[in-house]
């Protein structure tokens, strides 16, 4: 599809089954954050809309312009209230007024397309009683809707959901493949940018562009160097720090964005010492500090960190007692002073 990194023979497919009008009426886009789905899915929407019919739509007609600009008529997106400024507890989640709202705009005739489409981003925060709701429309889709529920987590979507939808699931993108699009985009450095992106085409747009997105995320690799080079005392102020946000789904992203982002780091130091290992590490701006990490710690240590941190990564989403795990989660991470003072 046009101007997407990544997902090459996935989108092809699926670009030539929206050409050929055999799609399937619902979807859920999965696949780590930054991967790209928000643009794939308004990708989708611009392939059955685009006057051109072409894959990815032509991004020059009037119907591929409104879509980028969100306001063409056919062209749903459905997100918590609070991601558009709302401010209360019911904007927290995306609620099943909005649903309801959203149902009756897709039961309508297409006003200037073939379709109508609507994306539900992130699907994952639907409320149980939205959910519920959205199973009706999943159920009995009208014959000219396309839906896409775009979510990080689909497992946290209910099984009866997951059965009435075909999912896409993509993957991280090599860091050849992700400098490629930065550099047809022009950007500078493209290189370094794909390498501290760990796979995500997003991010490394994010950094190639915006400073504060680096200082970000440079923040958050010293963060974890800090944690693993401190004692307990150190490890139990961090947990308490990070559980006392009070706005539970602010918590959740700060803790989701860490996990992730620190798995990365350990799997590179895991595998780095490894004997006739000759994979590209996902953080190769870090490739330093990941063999200095993995050289002072047992590489069995490492692996149990990597699937410690996976586990946490799910279970925290769901666990109310949140300071409790990361505690936990702190006192289990290795031990080691190799990285103190790195920048």
């Amino acid at each position: 599809m046009r101007d997407v990194i990544g997902q090459g023979r996935l989108l092809s497919t699926l670009a030539k089954r929206a050409v050929g009008g055999d799609l399937a009426q619902a979807y859920v886009l999965s696949g780590p954050r930054s991967i790209g789905k928000r643009t794939i899915a308004t990708r989708f929407a611009q392939t059955v809309i685009c006057a051109r019919d072409l894959p990815g739509g032509c991004g020059a007609c009037l119907a591929c312009r409104k879509i980028e600009q969100g306001v063409h008529p056919d062209v749903l997106v459905v997100t918590r209230l609070m991601d558009r400024g709302a401010n209360n507890d019911d904007a927290k989640n995306i609620g099943i007024e909005q649903v309801r709202a959203m149902q009756h705009d897709l039961a309508l005739r297409p006003l200037e397309g073939p379709r109508r489409v609507v994306i539900i981003d992130d699907a994952a925060d639907l409320s149980p009683f939205a959910e519920v709701a959205l199973l009706k429309t999943l159920e009995e889709p009208p014959s000219h809707a396309l839906m896409l529920l775009v979510t990080p987590t689909p497992a946290f979507l209910k099984p009866t959901t997951l059965s009435r939808v075909q999912t896409l699931a993509f993957r991280l993108v090599a860091v050849a493949e992700i400098a490629a699009g930065l550099e047809r985009r022009g950007l500078a450095d493209a290189t370094t940018h794909a390498s501290a992106a760990g796979g995500r085409p997003g991010l490394a747009l994010r950094l190639a562009t915006d400073a504060t997105e680096r200082a970000a995320r440079n923040a958050l690799d010293l963060e974890f160097y800090r944690l693993v080079s401190s004692g307990h005392t150190d490890r139990f102020a961090w947990a308490a720090a990070l559980a006392d946000e009070r706005d539970t789904q602010k918590r959740s992203r700060a803790i989701d964005v860490r996990l992730a982002q620190w798995a990365e780091l350990l799997r590179d130091a895991a595998l780095t010492p490894m004997a006739g290992f000759t994979g590209a590490p996902m953080r190769g701006d870090r490739a330093k500090e990941s063999a200095a990490f993995g050289a002072a710690v047992a590489t069995r240590e490492l692996v149990d960190s990597i699937q410690l941190t996976e586990r946490f990564h799910e279970d925290l989403a769901v666990n109310a007692n949140a300071r409790a795990m990361l505690e936990l989660f702190a006192l289990k991470l290795p031990y080691t002073d190799v990285l103190k003072g790195v920048t």
